[in-house]
């Protein structure tokens, strides 16, 4: 029988990118020596390319440009989400376009390397002025138009109203897994950045009404921006999905961002070594490190309940292997 989430998403695209349902699982030895129960969901093993959130977004994303017969697909920025979005384009037939911010020589070499085995076409700019990869994106849009493409645009991060629905999915199979198990996630904590991955689950936990708190770990905005961001995107994606928001329910900690997005941390480096040391599970110090350091903290200073069920989401990050 088919759950309301699923009710909601079926006029959607969906490419079936993802391996779902990922697996849901307690952190035992985390558990015991943080004294609270502590689950995992692993969404970085989401399978296709990569793995990681972004597969997620791209399901309904692709899904979406191929249902509007694009064949271009163009975005900015050397990210998980763009790597994964060169992988997805290229299963699909479609040309791939990705400006990035510097010349050759200053990019990630494994990120090359993966771009160029996905035949991924690169575009750079200058860093600077930050006009300039703006008017080199709106270049290479011009010239695909003049060749008669159908450009479909891929927002950084894939943080859309339609990238949003991957996370609304996802909260179905957390709903899901209570079902199944009898186990209720008292707290979900995640890192929060780009905004669709938390915007989904938010929508996700609306929909479904799951009695929840869903805990944004800020990667790289200050809490009053970040929540305004979430609110504007859900409010967006609930207009389309035409449901109701209640934007009282959004939390974003940004206790824990470090020096700044993408540059490692000491509290980030602390939770990978514990996560590694501990289940084998294997996080990047950017990003999932800091969200997981946001986790570790809100245990040891009685921030969660003494019976509380914690799902923390693992949202992917390679290890850190292209920052």
């Amino acid at each position: 029988m088919r759950t309301s989430i699923q009710q909601v998403l079926e006029r959607f695209p969906n490419a079936k990118l993802s391996i779902t349902p990922t697996p849901i699982y307690k952190l035992p030895r985390l558990s015991s020596h943080l004294g609270s129960n502590i689950y995992i969901m692993r969404e970085d093993l989401t399978g296709f390319a990569i793995g990681g959130n972004k597969n997620r977004k791209l399901d309904y994303l692709i899904g979406d440009a191929v249902f509007k017969n694009a064949n271009a697909l163009i975005t900015t920025n050397a990210s998980s989400f763009s790597r994964n979005a060169a992988a997805a384009g290229k299963v699909f037939g479609l040309e791939v376009h990705v400006v990035l911010a510097g010349n050759e020589s200053e990019q990630n070499k494994n990120s090359q390397a993966l771009f160029h085995q996905f035949a991924t076409i690169l575009h750079y700019a200058p860093k600077k002025p930050p006009e300039a990869i703006t008017a080199e994106y709106d270049r290479v849009i011009d010239d695909l138009h003049s060749r008669k493409k159908i450009v479909h645009e891929l927002h950084p991060g894939g943080s859309d109203s339609i990238g949003s629905l991957g996370y609304i999915n996802a909260f179905d199979q957390i709903i899901q897994y209570s079902r199944n198990t009898g186990v209720h996630f008292n707290k979900i904590i995640h890192a929060t950045g780009s905004t669709a991955t938390q915007v989904g689950l938010l929508l996700g936990q609306c929909i479904g009404e799951y009695d929840t708190t869903i805990i944004g770990m800020a990667a790289s905005q200050k809490t009053n921006i970040q929540n305004e961001r979430i609110r504007q995107l859900a409010l967006a994606t609930a207009q389309i999905l035409e449901i109701q928001f209640d934007d009282s329910k959004i939390v974003v900690d940004d206790r824990f961002i470090g020096p700044g997005y993408a540059i490692q941390s000491e509290d980030g480096e602390n939770a990978t070594s514990m996560f590694a040391l501990l289940e084998g599970v294997l996080l990047d110090s950017f990003y999932t490190g800091k969200a997981a350091a946001g986790l570790i903290y809100y245990a040891l200073h009685g921030l969660l309940g003494e019976n509380d069920n914690v799902l923390f989401i693992h949202t992917g990050g390679n290890s850190g292997l292209f920052y």
